[in-house]
């Protein structure tokens, strides 16, 4: 899988730590930056030893230049925000002698409802998804270009990372949206060019397709 996605791209993304220990050594080695994710959820001596993989990981690998602890455990209520916010400080202290990067990641109208989380982050990871929000195509790209700006406007001072968008080539209607290899190709297509000429950083969802979705 590494071999094939090294010629397409400098980076991955991935979402769970404690799994996963040999993948920053192979990424490495495929030429890859990896933005390791530690899993949360309601079992919390899991949610220890995930943080503690990450953080092994993230101070043994040079590759590893963000850490995304959590992810959507807002949008789901997997964890109460007080909870989030102390693993998010258990991890940034840990690693402040290092210069990965540490945040966690939330659509993007999760971040504008619960601002303060941004007082506990290095950047604001954020989810733009319109098909699952029931956007037409022919202004799906538009309509995630706004969600960014309304983001960055609300967190001036904080880098902003997309760290996931896209659109799926199968599945059922969301509102408006339709999932369709064209529909797909359009709005990637669509969206890397106006991510190129507004130097907008992201990851692409996703790399391989997961049939359970």
């Amino acid at each position: 899988d590494l071999a094939l996605l090294a010629p397409h791209t400098r980076r991955i993304r991935t979402y769970s730590a404690s799994d996963q220990s040999t993948l920053p050594a192979l990424a490495q080695e495929a030429g890859l930056e990896l933005m390791l994710g530690a899993f949360l959820d309601q079992q919390l001596d899991r949610n220890q030893r995930e943080l503690a993989a990450a953080i092994e990981l993230a101070r043994s690998h040079a590759n590893i230049k963000r850490l995304i602890v959590g992810n959507e455990t807002q949008l789901t209520a997997k964890l109460p925000p007080n909870r989030l916010i102390g693993y998010l400080e258990q991890v940034r202290s840990a690693l402040q002698s290092s210069q990965v990067l540490v945040s966690t990641a939330e659509p993007w109208h999760v971040w504008m409802a619960q601002p303060q989380m941004a007082q506990h982050v290095d950047f604001i990871a954020l989810h733009v998804l319109p098909y699952w929000e029931g956007e037409y195509i022919e202004t799906a790209v538009q309509t995630s270009l706004a969600q960014i700006r309304k983001v960055q406007a609300r967190f001036p001072d904080k880098p902003v990372l997309v760290a996931e968008i896209g659109w799926p080539s199968n599945g059922q209607p969301v509102g408006k949206a339709r999932a369709t290899p064209a529909n797909q190709a359009r709005f990637i297509r669509g969206f890397l060019q106006e991510a190129k000429a507004h130097d907008i950083d992201y990851f692409v969802i996703e790399a391989f397709d997961q049939p359970w979705k």
